[in-house]
Formats: structure tokens, C-alpha cells, sequence
């Protein structure tokens, strides 16, 4: 029975580190019928494929709701993240209160002359230090605490138990000696208290917490600016008036009136009217781009000056838009592998970290100066709190989601994590040349004309035979005449050689029209012919001969012209260092021809489209990491084959191609900024990983030593996640201030 694949994004409540990840995802794989799942702590969504007839959304929920979480909201489509505004807001609440009440908890742990001034008893300022740390504690602190309740159910551990367990335990022990002090302290001294610790845990804590989720709405902008670009309603024509309908209501077929200045909801052909419009937030692209009958336009789009009618092709999950969306969506959720090596270490670092806590604690109970339960207390309490892994579950998430929210709106669309960490290493880039490199047009670039003939009749009478002909360079004949608006002369008595060319007749004259061997054939002389024959086909140029009355009277020649930016865009690459191949069907001459003019010197040629895949296996079987550079369509094997595959996506095909990598427009120059923008991105990732691993491995044994307090351990803890957040922020800036990564 062939199986039903759903994907379904689900937003989730009560993750708050790495720990938190690696456990919905074992809850959500351990579902029968699901064939993965990932989850994201940066935007709080986990993305699900399963069998439909194995698995449903209940079956999901409930998974997750017995891992110790909650499905706050689900959609087949990819949703925005959940508005981290809303969050920033609770927590700033709870931070604000324990702040109020926490100075004056940390000042009262001063040693006199403060508790002098207030006319306070040592007895009396504990029981007001107990009485200002206990909201703190647990209205404040109420969220962790909830955590680590909902963890411990379910036999799990977390970021929220080791808070929740450090700061209690500081509580509880200062509340016991606060109540009780004989049970500690010998009569007539003051025993220690650590209230001031709880408090500013708990305010240190939420400081980061808040901090991070503001960065964090930062970090998904980008996603959520693509979301906020299709307008709400469009106005259609429907039984003879317009009438102004919900985007969702929008149906293939309606004509939809755009008037200047308003955004295009749907994409669709132009039926009525002649504008130009601003695509540059879909494309990147900075000029408007003229639109006529027939011309296609994009949902999302600026309609800048003329009013147009057109008809939708394309709505809802099918838009060019949506599917945009849907290709971030997906590489901001999925993982690369440097990540899950990161999330395995944090699903056992939770435990091990309370293991090391006892171990401290002990360690110090037993080997501790007398009192011994004081240090022992204090070090434990500050291992609980340095180990937090948060820092690791937002390394790579943030940076993927900055980088590739970047990317979309340059026009750099990535599929997923593993992609991003091949285009990281890649040592060769192999280009397709049809269609990639050159326009996939051919055009006519010489004309030869003798026997007293001007270039303009050579190409009038060539372009009225041409246009009854079905020979490959036909089009850019009749193009080039066309282009200067030349009258044909009247045909007659047309007939088509197979392989050779055409004859006919204009004015009484017999005509021929085709290759070399075509006059030979014919026995036309053409030894004068044979120079320029050498010459333009050394040149990549395909070459076609006008014979008038039994006399060679003009030489044509067409090649397919290079692409702008070409040239700019191979020498870039190869000045990062990556060799560069140039891959084509076409005989080795043409491909010689273009590989010299944009700087390639290694070309494999008359290579058949099957054929190509194994070429870019050969290359990665010498050792190399490589990416095909194709038009997506012809070169799917190669690109498939290709560690990276490249493709070059115009409008509606921009996420229909099966590559890693997929440009919305056709511009060479985003190739190198690609490669720029992976390596820029990995090397973020590298560093949050680094600093978060390096964080914890320096600060654990600091803090098991009793070298860092356990309060300046909750400032470090926190500020380790933000600053996580704040370093992948920087991707933000990637091809504007910077071009080099």
C-alpha cells in the first residue's frame, strides 16, 4: 500500500535549550508512521513528515504533551514563527519585578554599615530579605519552576530543572537558617545567607531570556517580511463589476485588476494594459521590469504607474511567493550535521551536569573547611546554573535562520542544513554552458556580404527563407532582421533539405541557404568561402551561406551569446580558490570558444545530457567536493549527482528544481555570493559552537572549585545565549557592508 507522506509544522510551548530539542524530536520520531522530525529552538517549531496512514496531528500532540511540551498551533503550510514579541513582553514583566526587588535583596546582603542605617536587627533584615526574595523566586521564577515540574512528570531533565534546582536550593537553605539559625550557627553569630544569590539568578537569568527573544524576533524579520509581502485582498472582475475578495478567495482564472501603485496579490499573465513593476522584493532585482500583454507578474510585486488586468495562474501554496517561503522555511528548519552532533551532546549534558553538581557538592561537604555546608551549597548551586545549554541549541538555528532569511532576500535560496555544510567545503564548480553561462539563444553575431550585396540584403533574403524553415538558427535570423526592422522580399517554390539547408525562389532568382556541405552538394564554388569558415568556427560560431543565382553572396553567422556578468562571475570563484569546468554537449570548438571568453581553460565537451552525471562523478571520485552550476531542468541528474546543485530559477520554476541551492533570478554574479554566503554562515555557526562549548568546559571546573559566584555565574550563563544570537546576527549584514566573507 503506497504511503500517504504528510508534512506538518507545529509550534511549540517550553523549549528553552538544547536539551529541550533533542527530546520533543525523540518524542515526535518515536511516533509510529513518522519518518522525521526536526526541530527548531530559534523559532519554536518542529517540522514533521510522516505517514498519514500511520499518524495524525492528535497522535503528534500527544507525543509531544508527554515529552513535557505543548502544540500551541499546527499548519500543512509553513506558518511565520510565533511573534517572539509577546514573549519579550512576559518575560520583561518578570524581569522588571525581580530587578525592583532584587537590588534591595543585594544590598541588604552587604555586610554593615548598611543594616545600621536601616535600624535592622541581623534577624529582622533576614526575615524582609526572605520577605523580598520569595516573589522573585516564585512569580518571577515561576516559569522555570513550571519547566522543570512538567520535565520531572516525565522522567526528563532540562535548562529549567538546573535553574530551578539552584535557586531553590539557595532559597530553601537561607529560609531554613532564617528561621532557625541555632541549627547552623553557633549561638550569638549570624549564619550565612544566599537570598541575594536566588534573586539575582532569577534577574539574571530573565535578563537574557528577555534579551534573547528580542534578538530573536531580529533574527526571523526576514521571514517575517516575506510573509507581510502579499497584500490582504485583491480586486476581481466577476459577473461584469469588480469586486474586492480575501486573498485565499483569489481562484485560478480570475482576472484580477491591479491599479498603479498597489501591490499584485497572485501571479498571473497580463491581459490588459502596459506598466512597469517593482519586483525587487521577490527578486532582488533594483530596476522595474516593463510588463505588457502576455508578460508574467508575480503576487507580491509593485505595480508602479500603468493600471493592469491580468489573469491568475497561480494562487495560494502554488505562488511563487509561497513557494519561496516554503524552501526557507524548510532550511531554517532542517540540520546540519555539525548540529546534531551539538544537539546528542546536550540531550545527555542536562544529567550529566547534575551528576557533577552532587559530585561538587560532596566534594566540598567532605573535604570543604568547616562550615563545609556553606561552600558545598554555594558550588553546587553555581554548577547548576554556568552549565545551561542554551547557548548550544541557538549555535546553529540562529545563524541558519539569519543567513538564509538573507539569502532569500537576495535572491539565494538554500534547501536545508547539510547543503549549506558541502557549499562550505566545495573545491570545484562545474558549469553547464547552454542555458547557464550563455543566454540559450542563439543570435546572429557576423554578416558577410559580396558580389556588390549590402549586409541588410544578405539578411532580408536570408530571414524570408528562414521563416518558412524550421532550422535551429532559424529564429535568430528572422530575430536579427526584425531587430533592424527590415522589409522581406516576397518567397516562392520553398523546399527543405534535411541536413543541408533550403532552396527557394525570390524575384525570378533561385536562392540556397545553408551549410558548407549544402554547396557542395549543389556544386557552388566556395573556396574564397573556406578562410572565413576556419575563422568563425574557431570562434564557437556556427556559420550558414546565401546563394543567389548559382554565386555565394553572404556568410551569416550565430553563436550563443555569453549572459552579462559571466566573465565576473567564473573569475570571482576562481579567486576564492575553487577550479572551475565548463560541461557542454556542444562540439569542442564552441565550448573552447566560450570557456576562453569567460576564463575557463578546463572544458569537457560533446558530453551526452546522460552522460553529464557521470562527469561530475569522475570529478568527485579525484577527491573533489563539487557543485553543478545548471538550468535545473536538462542538468537534473548532474545536479542531482553534484554535492551542491546550482540552479538557475526564473519565476514559477524557482522552487520546482531539485537542487540544494536555487537562485530566483537569472544572475550569475549571486553564484559567488552563494558560496560567500555558506562559508560566511558556517564560520558563525563555528564560532557560536565554539564559544558554547568553550564556555561550559572553562566554567564547569571553575565553578565545582568555588572560583565563580553563583549569581556572576547566571550573568555569564545568560549573556552566553545572547551573545550567540547577537554573533548570527551579523549575517544580517552579508552584501551590504561586506562582499567578502
Amino acid at each position: 500500500m503506497p504511503k500517504d507522506i504528510t508534512e506538518i509544522t507545529l509550534t511549540l510551548d517550553g523549549l528553552h535549550c538544547a536539551a529541550c530539542v533533542a527530546r520533543a524530536e525523540r518524542a515526535l520520531a518515536g511516533v509510529p508512521g513518522v519518518e522525521q522530525a526536526l526541530v527548531n529552538l530559534a523559532t519554536r517549531q518542529a517540522r514533521v513528515r510522516y505517514d498519514a496512514g500511520q499518524a495524525n496531528i492528535n497522535n503528534l500532540q500527544t507525543a509531544v504533551q508527554e515529552a513535557g511540551y505543548a502544540v500551541t498551533g499546527w499548519a500543512l503550510e509553513a506558518p511565520p514563527p510565533p511573534p517572539p514579541e509577546i514573549e519579550a513582553q512576559s518575560l520583561k514583566r518578570r524581569f522588571l519585578l525581580a530587578l525592583v526587588l532584587s537590588l534591595p535583596v543585594f544590598l541588604g546582603a552587604m555586610a554593615p554599615p548598611l543594616p545600621g542605617w536601616l535600624g535592622l536587627t541581623p534577624s529582622q533584615l533576614a526575615y524582609l530579605l526572605l520577605l523580598f526574595t520569595t516573589p522573585v523566586l516564585f512569580y518571577s521564577g515561576g516559569p522555570f519552576f513550571r519547566g522543570a515540574l512538567i520535565s520531572a512528570r516525565h522522567g526528563a531533565a532540562n535548562m529549567d530543572t538546573l535553574v530551578a534546582l539552584g535557586t531553590s536550593a539557595a532559597y530553601f537553605y537561607s529560609a531554613w537558617v532564617t528561621i532557625w539559625p541555632q541549627s547552623v550557627a553557633a549561638p550569638g553569630t549570624t549564619p550565612d545567607l544566599y537570598f541575594d544569590t536566588t534573586a539575582m539568578i532569577i534577574t539574571f537569568i530573565l535578563l537574557g531570556r528577555w534579551l534573547e527573544a528580542r534578538t530573536r524576533g531580529r533574527a526571523s524579520q526576514a521571514i517575517r517580511r516575506l510573509f507581510d509581502l502579499a497584500p490582504p485582498a485583491a480586486r476581481v472582475r466577476r459577473e461584469g463589476r469588480e469586486v474586492e475578495v480575501p486573498l485565499e478567495e483569489v481562484l485560478v482564472d480570475d482576472l484580477v485588476v491591479v491599479r498603479p501603485g498597489e501591490k499584485i496579490p497572485v501571479d498571473g499573465v497580463v491581459v490588459e494594459g502596459a506598466s512597469s513593476v517593482d519586483e525587487s522584493m521577490l527578486t532582488g532585482e533594483s530596476l522595474p521590469v516593463a510588463k505588457e500583454v502576455g508578460g508574467e507578474v508575480w503576487g507580491a510585486t509593485i505595480n508602479q504607474r500603468g493600471f493592469l488586468v491580468f489573469k491568475a495562474t497561480r494562487v495560494g501554496r502554488d505562488m511563487v511567493l509561497s513557494q519561496i517561503i516554503r524552501l526557507v522555511e524548510e532550511a531554517q528548519t532542517s540540520k546540519a550535521p555539525i548540529q546534531r552532533l551539538a544537539d546528542r551532546v546536550a540531550g545527555i549534558f542536562v544529567p550529566v551536569v547534575m551528576g557533577l553538581a552532587a559530585l561538587t557538592f560532596l566534594g566540598w561537604l567532605i573535604w570543604g573547611p568547616a562550615p563545609a555546608l556553606t561552600p558545598a551549597i554555594v558550588s553546587m548551586v553555581a554548577v547548576l546554573i554556568i552549565a545551561c545549554p542554551c547557548a548550544m541549541g541557538l549555535a546553529t538555528p540562529t545563524a541558519v535562520m539569519v543567513g538564509s532569511g538573507r539569502g532569500a532576500e537576495m535572491g539565494i535560496l538554500l534547501r536545508g542544513g547539510e547543503p549549506l555544510e558541502r557549499a562550505y567545503r566545495l573545491t570545484a564548480v562545474v558549469f553547464d554552458k547552454t542555458g547557464t553561462l550563455t543566454q540559450g539563444r542563439p543570435q546572429v553575431t557576423d554578416i558577410l556580404a559580396w558580389e556588390g550585396w549590402p549586409e541588410d540584403q544578405v539578411l532580408a533574403w536570408a530571414a524570408a527563407v528562414e521563416e518558412k524553415s524550421e532550422h535551429p538558427l532559424a529564429e535568430a535570423v528572422t530575430h536579427a532582421a526584425v531587430h533592424r526592422q527590415l522589409k522581406l522580399p516576397p518567397l516562392s517554390e520553398f523546399e527543405a533539405v534535411p541536413g543541408m539547408g533550403v532552396k527557394a525562389r525570390i524575384n525570378g532568382a533561385e536562392v540556397l541557404l545553408g551549410n558548407l556541405a549544402f554547396l557542395c552538394r549543389e556544386k557552388i564554388p566556395h573556396q574564397d568561402l573556406d578562410p572565413h569558415q576556419e575563422r568563425l568556427a574557431r570562434e564557437g560560431k556556427t556559420t550558414i551561406y546565401l546563394v543567389a543565382g548559382g554565386k555565394p553572396v553572404g556568410v551569416l553567422a550565430a553563436a550563443d551569446t555569453l549572459k552579462p556578468g559571466a566573465a565576473a562571475a567564473v573569475a570571482a570563484i576562481q579567486a576564492m580558490g575553487l577550479k572551475v569546468v565548463l560541461l557542454s554537449g556542444d562540439n569542442r570548438l564552441a565550448v573552447e570558444a566560450v570557456g576562453k571568453s569567460v576564463g575557463i581553460s578546463e572544458v569537457l565537451a560533446e558530453v551526452l545530457p546522460g552522460d553529464k552525471a557521470r562527469k561530475v562523478a569522475e570529478l568527485q571520485e579525484a577527491g573533489g567536493i563539487v557543485a553543478m552550476v545548471g538550468d535545473g531542468i536538462n542538468d537534473a541528474p548532474a545536479l542531482a549527482q553534484a554535492d551542491v546543485g546550482i540552479a538557475l530559477g526564473t519565476g514559477a520554476d524557482v522552487a520546482a528544481e531539485a537542487a540544494d541551492l536555487t537562485l530566483i533570478r537569472d544572475d550569475l554574479n549571486l553564484i559567488p555570493q552563494a558560496i560567500l554566503l555558506s562559508r560566511k554562515m558556517m564560520r558563525i555557526i563555528r564560532q557560536n559552537l565554539f564559544w558554547a562549548f568553550c564556555y561550559n568546559v572553562v566554567a564547569i571546573p571553575g565553578a565545582s572549585l568555588g572560583l565563580l559566584n553563583p549569581a556572576i555565574a547566571a550573568l555569564a550563563m545568560a549573556l552566553s545565549s545572547v551573545s550567540v544570537v547577537t554573533n548570527s546576527l551579523r549575517l544580517r549584514r552579508f552584501g551590504r557592508k561586506e562582499q567578502q566573507a
